[in-house]
């Protein structure tokens, strides 16, 4: 549905659009989901130098887990106006991709909104307040979880060896959300989501070659996975039975984005460190780059067919975060339109073992990046011109108790 849920959704997946809406469950005590993502991407750079990077050698199709939870608080009277989730995404497998660490050199071309991505273990959790029957708010946490400790040992030569020891500090921001619903037929609803990035500190042993032996310390620090702060506003309208229109207008943060640039401080008083960290910055260009803010319409519908059977279709345009890429930076965001649609399935057990309906989803997106001609002011820079598409597909088993 283009993501257009912020005003109507109250099922377990309210606890990311909007968590207020876990507070109208509408009888429905307990609701549970389990999804498998999976995504494509088909991004290409032709570039003016024979040695052009392209976007399919560094963006790897992502597979990932999602399970999620929803349930009013205990019982009786507190039940009616608390409810509780908590959603977990892991990228899949774990043991693979949550220790990839990656920086990278500003100026080869880089998609900025794809290789960005969330190869970490994301955890949301809320709770949502029903003021009265037409109103209820919200509150809660994304925590994103850092690598696992990771060590490796370099060996340069015979004598010169770097030792490295990786962590990752979890990183947390806040959530809100309201929803009001004034009729049965209208919803609206506000949500607001923290940012999070992740910041990599990565300790360094440079042991020298003999006769001095000499150990000097370093400090290898970049931020990645970058999530940004979030405001949201939508409404969903149901003008027929069966019928849900939902539209959502996002405002992104991405101004404050920090790219995964190396920096590298010796921590030592020796005179060989500093000549090294004079040696060290001749690698390590310092580069100057700015983001924009930016805004998403979106656009959803869905239609029961049946008693057993959903049908649901959306729309989303995502504008650039970047200006124009005409000096040494090459940030690669093209303008995107996206578009989802998804069927919903009910059935029974035959065999009654089970009591309620258990509903099984499948969904496509495609994000379709408008094609970007950019022309450095300077020769000595890679020209080039960008797009692609990318194209997510996934499933869902959920029941409600």
């Amino acid at each position: 549905m283009g993501g257009a849920l912020v005003g109507c959704d109250d099922q377990y997946t309210a606890v990311y659009y909007n968590p207020a809406g876990m507070a109208f469950h509408e009888g429905k005590d307990e609701n549970l989901g389990l999804s498998f993502l999976y995504t494509v991407p088909e991004l290409k750079i032709n570039g003016s130098k024979p040695k052009s990077q392209t976007g399919g050698k560094r963006i790897y199709p992502d597979e990932g887990i999602s399970v999620g939870y929803a349930t009013p608080l205990g019982s009786g009277k507190i039940a009616e106006v608390i409810s509780y989730g908590l959603g977990v995404y892991a990228p899949y497998p774990v043991t693979l991709y949550i220790v990839e660490l990656k920086s990278f050199d500003p100026s080869v071309p880089y998609f900025v909104q794809y290789e960005n991505r969330n190869r970490f273990l994301i955890v949301t959790g809320a709770v949502s307040y029903k003021a009265w029957k037409k109103l209820a708010f919200a509150a809660g946490i994304d925590l994103m979880l850092g690598i696992i400790p990771m060590t490796a040992n370099v060996g340069i030569g015979k004598e010169v060896k770097i030792g490295l020891d990786a962590r990752l500090p979890l990183d947390l921001a806040p959530t809100a959300g309201i929803q009001y619903r004034p009729t049965d037929w209208l919803s609206l609803g506000a949500a607001y989501h923290g940012k999070t990035q992740v910041k990599v500190v990565i300790p360094a042993n440079i042991t020298l070659p003999s006769p001095s032996s000499e150990t000097i310390p370093l400090l290898v620090t970049f931020r990645d996975v970058y999530k940004p702060q979030q405001v949201e506003m939508g409404f969903g309208v149901k003008p027929l039975k069966g019928l849900l229109i939902s539209g959502a207008l996002s405002w992104v943060n991405f101004a404050n984005y920090v790219p995964p640039v190396l920096k590298i401080k010796l921590n030592s008083n020796s005179p060989l460190a500093g000549s090294m960290e004079k040696l060290l910055n001749q690698f390590i260009t310092t580069y100057t780059y700015e983001f924009k803010d930016y805004w998403i319409p979106r656009f959803g519908v869905e239609y029961k067919v049946t008693s057993h059977l959903d049908a649901r279709t959306g729309y989303f345009y995502r504008n650039s975060s970047v200006p124009a890429q005409i000096g040494d930076t090459s940030f690669i965001d093209p303008p995107t339109h996206g578009i989802g649609a998804g069927i919903g399935i009910s059935f029974s057990d035959p065999l009654d073992i089970i009591p309620n309906p258990v509903k099984v989803d499948f969904a496509y997106q495609g994000h379709f990046l408008q094609k970007v001609t950019v022309t450095k002011a300077s020769t000595a820079n890679q020209s080039y011109s960008a797009g692609g598409s990318c194209h997510l597909v996934t499933g869902t088993l959920m029941y409600f108790f």
